[in-house]
């Protein structure tokens, strides 16, 4: 005979509750409070467990391997890992559904060359294998399980020589110690805890495939971040054959690199130039265009930004911004109606990164208050001129980081002329073929660019 017990569970910090309330009293967020029914049979009786005691070591005694990483031999994976994965370590991987993810992870093992067990829960052999055949991955090094027991992986992971070892995805497993659904947030915490105990005692690499819900962030309890090793995300837009793989945590290595990827009928591959995918207008000129560079990790790339700025025809002007943050762009055309009385109120704002891919760099705050400011008056910025700069809330331009590595990689698309901060004046820049404007206040850089 069995009990049913049932306790309520934040979705966002995983503390516990008796009742239901609506506010979360730990992380205090909003309606985040669910329900977990654990059952437990009636009179069952619990042995005493034996503690082992456990293994203190002092920190000068502890030997690290010389080799500690294993590259997977995709250079854009392994940028993003830091050069590779690290024995013992959980990676997560995570995105909208049909972006890529189960693809990348079987490029992945198939890179390796190493054993390696790919464990399924959402498909069958049959259409893991039509997947590997439109790739064209035909490895004996990789074994295939559809399975969701989590008892019965757990007990392949520590019985079998592979050390790389691949689910598909982490909401679909069922742990026996609870009835509750799968993917509800007990199974996804248990079966979370008890992977990355296994991987620190095996010495072996599990990649886990995360879903996201519906506000884009990883589905299932927050302690899921926090276990495994490194968080990464796969995105790009669904119209756009560009895949940003992007780390948002990282035991082992830097969370500032980004790999980048080109999907085609063969998966995901390697982009060698992804200046041609994030500029297309480089030899046009267009009001609204202009070209800037930003930096991620130890990499700087060139993109293109599309402005449009047109009367509206509601009581309320659009805002519409892809590929930037939102409320930045609503700064910029605050700042320049404040300080530049540009009359932005009665015109919907459209405002574009090509290429699909998210920024977080506000170096690109001076070009888009450019692109806006030719797309307003329909004045086209010449395609020799590049733009970077953050603005401040006065008008100000302020200066950004890698002065050098920006300029460097202008020039070599062929950009004679750049504009950016007054500021940088103090740094030591060598430039050779280009013309370099130094500005103070944003009206400084429209007098520069449109005369």
């Amino acid at each position: 005979m069995e009990k049913q017990k049932s306790i309520f569970q934040c979705s966002n910090c995983g503390a516990k509750f008796p009742r239901w309330i609506g506010r979360c009293a730990s992380c205090g967020e909003w309606n985040t409070i669910e329900e977990v029914i654990i059952s437990r049979k009636l009179g069952e009786k619990t042995s005493p467990k034996i503690i082992q005691p456990p293994l203190i070591i002092p920190l000068n005694e502890i030997i690290i391997e010389s080799n500690l990483r294993i590259p997977t031999n995709i250079n854009e994976f392994d940028r993003v890992l830091g050069g590779g994965f690290v024995p013992g370590s959980v990676v997560l991987i995570f995105g909208e559904p049909g972006i890529g993810k189960s693809t990348l992870l079987l490029q992945i093992l198939n890179a390796i060359g190493s054993e390696c067990i790919f464990i399924s829960g959402e498909e069958s052999y049959e259409q893991i294998k039509l997947r590997a055949k439109r790739i064209n991955i035909a490895s004996s090094k990789i074994k295939i399980l559809c399975e969701t027991n989590l008892d019965s992986i757990s007990n392949v992971i520590e019985n079998e020589k592979a050390n790389f070892i691949a689910i598909d995805s982490i909401q679909t497993l069922v742990s026996e110690s609870s009835t509750t659904t799968p993917g509800s947030l007990f199974q996804i915490r248990e079966s979370s805890i008890h992977l990355t105990e296994i991987a620190k005692k095996t010495n072996k690499v599990i990649i886990l495939i995360g879903h996201i819900n519906k506000e884009g962030n990883i589905a299932g309890p927050k302690v899921l971040e926090h276990i495994v090793d490194c968080v990464l995300t796969l995105e790009g837009e669904r119209n756009s054959e560009l895949r940003l793989l992007r780390p948002l945590k990282n035991r082992f290595g830097s969370t500032n690199e980004i790999g980048l990827f080109e999907m085609s009928q063969f998966g995901l591959l390697e982009l060698k130039e992804p200046t041609k995918v994030l500029l297309s207008h480089i030899s046009i000129n267009n009001p609204g265009i202009a070209f800037t560079s930003f930096v991620e990790g130890a990499r700087c790339f060139v993109v293109e930004i599309q402005s449009l700025v047109t009367f509206t025809s509601y009581n309320i002007p659009q805002r519409n911004v892809n590929g930037y943050d939102f409320k930045r762009v609503q700064m910029i055309l605050s700042v320049l109606d404040k300080k530049l009385n540009l009359n932005f109120r009665q015109n919907d704002v459209f405002v574009n990164i090509t290429g699909g891919i998210f920024i977080n760099d506000t170096s690109l705050d001076l070009a888009i208050a450019g692109s806006l400011f030719s797309s307003l008056n329909d004045i086209t910025i010449p395609n020799e001129f590049a733009i970077f700069g953050e603005i401040g809330l006065t008008g100000e331009v302020r200066t950004v980081p890698h002065i050098d590595k920006r300029i460097k990689e202008l020039v070599k698309l062929g950009f004679k002329k750049i504009v950016l901060p007054n500021s940088s004046k103090s740094q030591d820049l060598e430039v050779l073929n280009a013309e370099l404007f130094f500005v103070e206040k944003v009206s400084d850089a429209f007098d520069v660019i449109f005369g």
